[in-house]
């Protein structure tokens, strides 16, 4: 079973997602960190940030082969649960804020997309924009990006629910297995 973690940033879905791995799990990283990460190292957090804003078909299509490439390298067996940091609609939701058409990249990618099911995590609060790592985001912005992934992935026909931030990170693990063993 493919379980996508998604949500706003800040929403401790790579958080949850290393407890899962620390679990046993299986877990496809998110593709759109591996990429911010690249752009910082060659132009800076700054340099990124502006990069990212003026190429958003670029950033777009780079992710979404991205992504591709790590869910094939992530077969699971019948039974087993792997858990995506993000995944492939994730994208649509990011051009449809940005008010662009999704690159070609990304229509290509999402036949590719195969989700039993979509948690959309709640914000963790006090919010924190993590300016130095390269992503910024207001509170404002991540609540639109929250309700919009949720949007996204619901009209493509995906069994997507909320899932509350609570503490510690394996509480809020447990509650996700739950609501799992029950589908």
């Amino acid at each position: 079973m493919r379980i996508v973690l998604t949500g706003g940033p800040h929403a401790g879905k790579t958080s949850l997602a290393r407890e899962f791995e620390r679990r046993g799990h299986r877990v496809v990283k998110e593709a759109a960190i591996e990429c911010i990460a690249a752009l910082v190292r060659e132009l800076g957090p700054d340099g990124a940030r502006a990069w990212r804003q003026a190429n958003v078909d670029e950033f777009q299509a780079r992710i979404a082969r991205m992504q591709v490439e790590l869910e094939r390298a992530a077969p699971i067996e019948p039974g087993q649960l792997c858990f995506h940091d993000r995944g492939l609609l994730d994208g649509l939701a990011y051009c449809q804020i940005a008010g662009q058409a999704p690159p070609r990249e990304l229509f290509e990618s999402l036949p590719h997309a195969r989700y039993d099911y979509v948690a959309v995590c709640e914000l963790v609060l006090p919010f924190s924009s993590r300016k130095e790592t390269g992503r910024v985001s207001s509170l404002e912005r991540a609540r639109l990006i929250e309700q919009t992934v949720f949007d996204v992935y619901a009209s493509h026909g995906y069994r997507t629910e909320r899932l509350a931030c609570i503490s510690p990170v394996a509480a809020r693990a447990d509650l996700l297995l739950e609501r799992v063993a029950k589908l």
